[in-house]
Protein backbone atom coordinates (compact mmCIF):
# COMPACT_ATOMS: atom_id res chain seq x y z
CA UNK A 1 0.00 0.00 0.00
CA UNK A 2 1.45 3.18 -0.89
CA UNK A 3 0.46 7.23 0.35
CA UNK A 4 -1.41 8.79 -2.65
CA UNK A 5 1.48 11.73 -2.58
CA UNK A 6 4.36 9.21 -2.92
CA UNK A 7 2.58 7.84 -6.16
CA UNK A 8 2.07 10.94 -7.28
CA UNK A 9 5.67 12.28 -6.58
CA UNK A 10 6.97 9.14 -8.37
CA UNK A 11 5.41 10.24 -11.75
CA UNK A 12 6.67 13.73 -11.41
CA UNK A 13 10.09 12.33 -11.09
CA UNK A 14 10.05 10.09 -13.97
CA UNK A 15 8.72 12.86 -15.57
CA UNK A 16 11.91 14.77 -14.85
CA UNK A 17 13.87 12.00 -15.33
CA UNK A 18 12.60 11.64 -18.23
CA UNK A 19 13.50 15.33 -19.57
CA UNK A 20 17.06 14.89 -18.29
CA UNK A 21 17.70 11.97 -20.02
CA UNK A 22 16.66 13.49 -23.66
CA UNK A 23 18.65 16.33 -22.50
CA UNK A 24 21.74 14.33 -21.72
CA UNK A 25 21.62 12.58 -24.97
CA UNK A 26 20.90 15.16 -27.20
CA UNK A 27 24.81 17.08 -25.60
CA UNK A 28 26.20 13.14 -26.51
CA UNK A 29 25.11 13.66 -30.46
CA UNK A 30 27.24 16.69 -30.59
CA UNK A 31 30.37 15.18 -31.34
CA UNK A 32 28.72 13.22 -34.14
CA UNK A 33 27.42 16.06 -35.90
CA UNK A 34 31.03 17.52 -36.06
CA UNK A 35 32.13 14.53 -37.43
CA UNK A 36 29.47 14.12 -40.04
CA UNK A 37 30.79 17.06 -41.97
CA UNK A 38 27.78 18.69 -43.07
CA UNK A 39 25.42 17.67 -40.35
CA UNK A 40 27.20 20.52 -37.92
CA UNK A 41 25.25 22.85 -39.54
CA UNK A 42 22.12 21.27 -38.04
CA UNK A 43 21.03 21.90 -34.30
CA UNK A 44 20.89 19.21 -32.08
CA UNK A 45 17.85 17.28 -31.90
CA UNK A 46 16.10 17.91 -29.06
CA UNK A 47 12.86 17.07 -27.12
CA UNK A 48 10.72 19.00 -24.52
CA UNK A 49 8.00 17.03 -22.59
CA UNK A 50 4.64 19.74 -22.73
CA UNK A 51 1.63 19.16 -21.11
CA UNK A 52 0.64 16.02 -19.94
CA UNK A 53 -3.08 15.13 -18.63
CA UNK A 54 -3.28 12.20 -16.16
CA UNK A 55 -6.36 10.27 -14.59
CA UNK A 56 -5.63 8.27 -12.06
CA UNK A 57 -7.45 5.34 -10.22
CA UNK A 58 -7.10 4.74 -7.08
CA UNK A 59 -8.60 2.46 -4.21
CA UNK A 60 -8.91 3.57 -0.68
CA UNK A 61 -8.03 0.77 1.25
CA UNK A 62 -7.17 2.59 4.99
CA UNK A 63 -8.18 5.42 6.48
CA UNK A 64 -7.58 5.03 10.36
CA UNK A 65 -3.91 6.56 10.01
CA UNK A 66 -2.41 9.98 11.28
CA UNK A 67 0.36 11.56 9.78
CA UNK A 68 2.63 14.25 11.84
CA UNK A 69 3.11 17.28 9.78
CA UNK A 70 5.07 20.56 10.62
CA UNK A 71 3.88 24.12 9.61
CA UNK A 72 4.98 27.71 10.52
CA UNK A 73 2.82 29.11 13.42
CA UNK A 74 2.78 32.61 11.64
CA UNK A 75 0.65 34.28 14.12
CA UNK A 76 3.33 33.21 16.54
CA UNK A 77 6.43 34.28 14.20
CA UNK A 78 5.14 37.88 13.69
CA UNK A 79 4.68 38.24 17.24
CA UNK A 80 7.84 37.22 18.06
CA UNK A 81 9.30 39.41 14.51
CA UNK A 82 7.65 42.62 16.26
CA UNK A 83 9.22 41.95 19.94
CA UNK A 84 12.74 41.18 18.64
CA UNK A 85 12.98 43.85 16.30
CA UNK A 86 12.01 46.38 19.06
CA UNK A 87 14.50 44.80 21.42
CA UNK A 88 17.31 44.78 18.91
CA UNK A 89 16.44 48.31 17.63
CA UNK A 90 16.79 49.51 21.77
CA UNK A 91 19.87 47.72 22.13
CA UNK A 92 21.74 48.86 19.11
CA UNK A 93 20.52 52.53 20.05
CA UNK A 94 21.46 52.19 23.95
CA UNK A 95 24.96 50.82 22.97
CA UNK A 96 25.76 52.96 19.99
CA UNK A 97 24.73 56.33 20.59
CA UNK A 98 26.33 56.66 23.36
CA UNK A 99 29.68 55.08 21.95
CA UNK A 100 29.76 57.75 18.82
CA UNK A 101 29.00 60.54 21.27
CA UNK A 102 32.28 59.74 23.40
CA UNK A 103 34.21 58.89 20.37
CA UNK A 104 33.77 62.18 19.18
CA UNK A 105 33.64 63.82 21.94
CA UNK A 106 36.52 66.04 21.27
CA UNK A 107 35.81 66.14 17.28
CA UNK A 108 36.37 70.00 15.81
CA UNK A 109 33.65 71.36 13.04
CA UNK A 110 31.12 68.47 13.72
CA UNK A 111 28.57 70.28 16.48
CA UNK A 112 25.37 69.21 14.53
CA UNK A 113 26.13 65.98 14.39
CA UNK A 114 27.11 66.14 18.41
CA UNK A 115 23.74 67.90 18.73
CA UNK A 116 21.66 65.32 17.17
CA UNK A 117 23.48 62.28 18.81
CA UNK A 118 22.56 64.84 22.37
CA UNK A 119 19.02 64.84 21.61
CA UNK A 120 18.93 60.96 20.53
CA UNK A 121 20.46 60.11 24.12
CA UNK A 122 18.90 62.63 26.50
CA UNK A 123 15.94 63.43 25.19
CA UNK A 124 13.62 60.56 26.02
CA UNK A 125 10.42 60.97 23.81
CA UNK A 126 12.79 61.66 20.68
CA UNK A 127 14.77 58.15 21.47
CA UNK A 128 11.63 56.60 21.96
CA UNK A 129 10.58 57.53 18.67
CA UNK A 130 13.74 56.53 17.06
CA UNK A 131 13.95 52.87 18.16
CA UNK A 132 10.33 52.59 17.14
CA UNK A 133 11.71 53.65 13.43
CA UNK A 134 14.77 51.89 13.69
CA UNK A 135 12.56 48.51 15.28
CA UNK A 136 10.20 48.70 11.84
CA UNK A 137 13.46 49.21 9.64
CA UNK A 138 14.67 45.60 11.22
CA UNK A 139 10.99 44.09 11.59
CA UNK A 140 10.80 44.98 7.53
CA UNK A 141 14.40 43.39 6.70
CA UNK A 142 13.72 40.29 8.50
CA UNK A 143 10.26 40.08 6.60
CA UNK A 144 11.75 40.31 3.41
CA UNK A 145 14.76 37.40 4.45
CA UNK A 146 12.69 35.19 6.38
CA UNK A 147 12.84 32.21 4.51
CA UNK A 148 16.47 32.66 5.41
CA UNK A 149 16.16 32.77 9.00
CA UNK A 150 13.82 29.75 9.80
CA UNK A 151 15.80 26.30 9.83
CA UNK A 152 13.99 23.10 9.45
CA UNK A 153 13.66 22.79 13.38
CA UNK A 154 11.52 26.04 13.86
CA UNK A 155 13.96 28.03 15.24
CA UNK A 156 15.82 30.94 13.97
CA UNK A 157 18.91 31.62 12.41
CA UNK A 158 21.21 33.75 15.20
CA UNK A 159 23.24 34.39 12.60
CA UNK A 160 21.37 35.87 9.73
CA UNK A 161 18.95 37.57 12.27
CA UNK A 162 22.05 39.18 13.60
CA UNK A 163 23.12 40.41 10.00
CA UNK A 164 20.01 41.97 9.12
CA UNK A 165 20.00 44.00 12.55
CA UNK A 166 23.24 45.05 12.26
CA UNK A 167 23.15 46.47 8.42
CA UNK A 168 19.84 48.04 9.47
CA UNK A 169 21.79 50.00 12.74
CA UNK A 170 24.86 50.83 10.33
CA UNK A 171 22.02 52.63 7.33
CA UNK A 172 19.96 54.17 9.76
CA UNK A 173 22.53 55.38 12.28
CA UNK A 174 26.06 55.42 10.70
CA UNK A 175 24.74 57.06 7.77
CA UNK A 176 21.81 58.98 9.01
CA UNK A 177 22.11 62.35 7.01
CA UNK A 178 22.10 64.15 9.99
CA UNK A 179 25.36 61.81 11.19
CA UNK A 180 27.30 60.79 8.73
CA UNK A 181 29.62 64.11 8.92
CA UNK A 182 31.44 62.96 11.65
CA UNK A 183 33.12 59.72 9.24
CA UNK A 184 33.64 62.46 6.70
CA UNK A 185 37.83 61.31 6.61
CA UNK A 186 39.46 58.33 5.83
CA UNK A 187 41.21 58.39 9.06
CA UNK A 188 38.13 57.98 10.69
CA UNK A 189 36.64 54.26 9.07
CA UNK A 190 38.82 52.89 11.64
CA UNK A 191 36.28 54.84 14.06
CA UNK A 192 33.84 53.24 12.04
CA UNK A 193 34.64 49.87 11.84
CA UNK A 194 34.90 49.80 15.73
CA UNK A 195 31.36 51.16 16.16
CA UNK A 196 29.81 48.39 13.63
CA UNK A 197 31.63 45.71 15.36
CA UNK A 198 30.61 47.22 19.16
CA UNK A 199 27.21 47.17 17.82
CA UNK A 200 27.26 43.65 16.38
CA UNK A 201 29.25 42.63 19.34
CA UNK A 202 25.55 44.05 21.67
CA UNK A 203 23.35 42.13 19.13
CA UNK A 204 25.22 39.11 19.53
CA UNK A 205 24.90 39.09 23.30
CA UNK A 206 21.13 40.05 23.39
CA UNK A 207 19.85 37.23 20.71
CA UNK A 208 20.60 34.33 22.78
CA UNK A 209 18.62 35.67 25.79
CA UNK A 210 15.60 36.75 22.72
CA UNK A 211 15.70 33.44 21.21
CA UNK A 212 16.04 30.51 24.26
CA UNK A 213 13.45 27.93 23.73
CA UNK A 214 11.70 30.11 20.76
CA UNK A 215 10.41 27.20 17.94
CA UNK A 216 8.16 28.97 16.00
CA UNK A 217 7.15 25.42 14.11
CA UNK A 218 3.76 23.92 15.46
CA UNK A 219 2.70 20.14 14.86
CA UNK A 220 -0.60 18.98 13.17
CA UNK A 221 -1.80 15.44 12.97
CA UNK A 222 -3.80 15.31 9.65
CA UNK A 223 -5.49 12.20 8.48
CA UNK A 224 -3.85 10.07 6.14
CA UNK A 225 -5.07 7.49 4.33
CA UNK A 226 -3.42 4.29 2.63
CA UNK A 227 -4.32 3.93 -1.62
CA UNK A 228 -4.05 1.30 -3.98
CA UNK A 229 -3.73 1.80 -7.90
CA UNK A 230 -3.24 -2.28 -8.90
CA UNK A 231 -6.16 -3.25 -11.05
CA UNK A 232 -6.52 -6.73 -9.28
CA UNK A 233 -6.81 -4.86 -6.30
CA UNK A 234 -9.18 -2.40 -7.10
CA UNK A 235 -11.09 -5.09 -8.68
CA UNK A 236 -11.72 -6.44 -4.90
CA UNK A 237 -12.69 -2.81 -3.48
CA UNK A 238 -16.10 -1.75 -3.14
CA UNK A 239 -17.26 0.92 -5.67
CA UNK A 240 -17.42 3.56 -2.90
CA UNK A 241 -13.76 2.75 -2.28
CA UNK A 242 -12.58 3.67 -5.46
CA UNK A 243 -12.02 7.15 -6.90
CA UNK A 244 -10.46 9.14 -9.52
CA UNK A 245 -8.35 11.66 -9.97
CA UNK A 246 -7.75 14.14 -13.31
CA UNK A 247 -4.85 16.69 -13.17
CA UNK A 248 -2.81 18.46 -15.92
CA UNK A 249 1.30 18.79 -15.83
CA UNK A 250 2.76 21.66 -17.24
CA UNK A 251 6.82 21.73 -16.57
CA UNK A 252 8.70 24.49 -15.81
CA UNK A 253 12.03 24.95 -16.98
CA UNK A 254 14.43 26.22 -14.02
CA UNK A 255 17.58 28.18 -14.39
CA UNK A 256 20.73 27.35 -12.17
CA UNK A 257 22.72 29.97 -13.05
CA UNK A 258 22.60 33.97 -13.74
CA UNK A 259 24.46 36.14 -16.21
CA UNK A 260 27.16 37.46 -13.85
CA UNK A 261 26.65 41.00 -15.82
CA UNK A 262 23.46 41.02 -13.68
Amino acid sequence: MAQLSTIISSILRDMVHAQHEANMYAITLEDAYKAGGRLERFSLPAVAVGDIELELRYGITDDSSLTEQYEVNYPQLATLYKSISTQLARTIVNTTLPQMQSVFADSVGHDNEMSTLSDLIQLKDIQKRFITFLGRKILHAMQIGFTTLIASDGTLNQQMLSQYAVKVGTEEILEHKDLVGLFDTDADDDLRNEIVQEMTNAVDTVLPQLLQDVNIKRKRLLPSVDVTVKAEELSHLPEECIHTLHFKVSPNSIKFYTDQNH
